[in-house]
């Protein structure tokens, strides 16, 4: 960054408002780039010795403009000379909005062309046009080279764009541009704040009893005072100790802003341009990118298979070689995927713009998004599993939802903690809860316990699974009202969570009820024939009358008249219904004589305060045979309390 100045004078008790936004300017060497912008901003942004001395912008420029209602937007100004086109393209990487100057007197000129190829190329929406220089030619000109204009512009996002005439000279012509001007910032999205930050640094330089301070502009997301950052590809932290936005000191930089960073333990000599500042984990230098590439069109040769290139991502630039990964004939004004295996590792993110340049003879030869790095070098074959991938991942990071939805798809069926979910969809965590939160609720995700979520899809293929299971079991006991979540775990290798879940989802379903038993499948509920109706309503019976002084279920075969093979599958049926308990091995009793103990027991020793274990044969009037099982049956169901031959209620039970 060459320098920072600012026309920002705010009138009286109106506070300022920042625009999260920054437009550069772009367009051929010595077409009034700089005049523009210093009439706009009262900033010259040529302050090194040797743009001085030549009389052109060498390195980049930044402004700041007050628009109306204290509004206040950032400027670059980038060089125009086609020896620096890798400082162009560094200060267009981090611009919203384009501003093309093209000199009436000229027209359009070579690097009016690369220029207008680069800005497409890095993503960028929004713009207009300047023609300057209209104090030194005549109105047919200025028409005639805006037409000019306007036929190269066809079909891109300028067309249709202002195109106002000017003189940085003299200042005519200005009103109407300032009203385009205008009119373009407010009609230009600001950055988003979802993600974490990340800064390509611009710039930087020691100031003496500060230290190290780096310049850029935040791609995304936002830093405070006292922050760490993480300064890639080095892989070291350090602290912000103070910054400034627009040459002011703040407490916080946005993305989309002007930012200047005084850091701790960072040395000039580490923090160069092309490397980045970030907020620590979320991400990591890659020499392979998998990416989507547009060849311009107008190119007279084809591309090589492995072409090799000069590769512009942020403020980085570095060398490599351009993959494809099929041999087919490669069009250009196409476009395909590829990947781009560089000499050096870069910070490259899903979504973000690049500019490829031949290496010689020096040329734009195309451009477009990364869709993720990648570990390993894709050789040139045929892939189609590597196409596939590109193919989902090219719209998977449009937005913060869409980032997060796809990553959750791709977690697997495990449940992900939050702060992994972050860092994988790259968004910052405070909006990743609440994109997670909004996500519950239209249920295409899962919360479980300790910050973790899960896609739905899992869930349904868990689903499926539990039901296979219970389908299983109901064919293999179809006398059985239910079955137990160890039997179902016996049979799944998910995570014990996901079938809570699973299960939680399909009784709110309706496709499994909660039975006495366990788990059931309502349509797979035993229903007893009428004989063994009519044998239940007599089994029943027999116990009700005997009370506590019941029968064996071995000795039912004698007493009914029936054998104990008809017999069993009945008892199983009473037994798991409730209508039948079973107290011991050998005392079964009905549901209203086990009731009855439960009532006689809680009233004597309310009112006794406990009961000796010979007592409550005489209170039920039965046998020890009955009542010592009995006893130890409320032992187990953690209503009494023993000690020795004694019994009390629990705490539980007396509230």
């Amino acid at each position: 960054m060459a320098s920072t100045c600012s026309n920002s004078q705010t009138a009286a008790g109106q506070p300022q408002q920042t625009i999260t936004l920054t437009v550069g300017t772009a367009g051929h060497i010595d077409h009034g780039k700089t005049a523009l912008v210093k009439l706009l901003t009262g900033c010259d942004c040529d302050t090194l010795p040797e743009e001085k001395a030549r009389g052109m912008t060498i390195d980049l420029g930044f402004a700041t403009c007050t628009l109306p209602n204290n509004r206040r937007v950032g400027i670059v100004d980038v060089p125009g000379h086609e020896r620096f086109i890798h400082n162009m393209v560094a200060g267009a990487s981090g611009i919203d909005a384009v501003l093309l100057v093209v000199a009436a007197d000229d027209g359009i000129m070579p690097q009016t062309i690369e220029h207008f190829h680069i800005v497409r190329l890095l993503g960028i929406k929004s713009g207009m046009i300047a023609i300057t220089k209209i104090d030194i030619v005549p109105p047919e000109r200025v028409e005639e080279v805006a037409q000019a204009v306007k036929n190269l512009m066809a079909g891109s996002f300028l067309e249709g764009c202002p195109i106002v005439p000017i003189s940085p000279k003299t200042g005519a012509g200005f009103e109407a541009f300032y009203d385009a001007f205008v009119a373009t910032v407010d009609k230009t999205a600001e950055h988003r704040s979802d993600g974490p930050f990340l800064m390509h640094i611009e710039r930087s330089f020691v100031l003496k009893g500060r230290g190290t301070i780096i310049s850029g502009i935040p791609r995304s997301g936002s830093v405070k005072v006292g922050e760490i950052l993480e300064l890639l590809p080095v892989g070291k932290n350090g602290k912000v100790r103070s910054l400034q936005v627009y040459g002011q000191t703040a407490e916080q930089g946005r993305a989309g802003e002007c930012v200047a960073l005084n850091m701790a333990d960072m040395e000039v000599s580490e923090t160069v341009r092309g490397a980045v500042l970030a907020s620590p984990g979320y991400f990591k230098p890659a020499k392979f990118l998998n990416a989507k590439f547009h060849l311009i069109a107008g190119l007279d040769k084809p591309l090589k298979p492995r072409t090799a290139i000069r590769f512009h991502v942020g403020t980085a630039d570095v060398t490599g070689h351009l993959v494809l990964p099929e041999l087919e004939s490669f069009r250009p004004g196409t476009e395909t995927y590829v990947q781009l295996q560089l000499n050096d590792p870069v910070v490259a993110t899903p979504g973000d713009f690049f500019v490829v340049r031949m290496l010689s003879p020096a040329c734009t030869l195309g451009g477009g998004y990364i869709l993720e790095p990648e570990k390993k070098r894709l050789r040139r074959s045929k892939s189609d599993d590597w196409k596939e991938t590109c193919s989902e991942r090219e719209d998977a990071f449009k937005d913060p939802v869409s980032a997060l939805t796809y990553v959750l798809k791709n977690a697997g069926p495990k449940p992900t903690h939050i702060s992994e979910l972050s860092k994988l969809a790259l968004v910052n965590l405070e909006s990743t809860k609440n994109h997670l939160k909004n996500l519950c609720q239209k249920n295409v995700v899962l919360e479980f316990s300790g910050d973790r979520y899960i896609h739905t899809d899992f869930i349904a293929d868990v689903k499926n699974e539990v039901m296979d299971i219970l389908n299983r079991l109901h064919g293999e006991h179809p006398m059985s009202i239910g079955f137990e979540k160890k039997d179902l775990f016996k049979g799944l290798k998910t995570d014990h969570d996901m079938v809570e879940k699973a299960l939680d989802s399909l009784l709110k379903d309706g496709k499994v009820k909660l039975t006495e038993r366990g788990y059931q499948i309502p349509e797979h509920a035993p229903r007893l024939s009428p004989d063994q109706t009519t044998l239940a309503e007599k089994i029943i019976n027999i116990y009700k009358k005997t009370k506590f002084a019941s029968p064996r279920i071995d000795e039912l075969p004698l007493t009914t008249g029936t054998p104990m093979q008809v017999i069993q599958p009945v008892i199983d049926f009473l037994v798991q219904t409730g209508d039948l308990v079973v107290i011991s091995d050998k005392v079964v009793l009905c549901r209203d004589c086990v009731e009855e103990s439960r009532q006689k027991l809680v009233e004597y020793i309310v009112k006794n305060g406990s009961i000796e274990s010979g007592v409550f044969k005489d209170v039920l009037g039965t046998t020890r045979k009955y009542s010592i099982p009995l006893l130890e049956y409320w032992d187990s169901k953690g209503m009494t309390r023993r000690v020795g031959n004694v019994r009390y209620l629990k705490e539980t039970q007396k509230r």
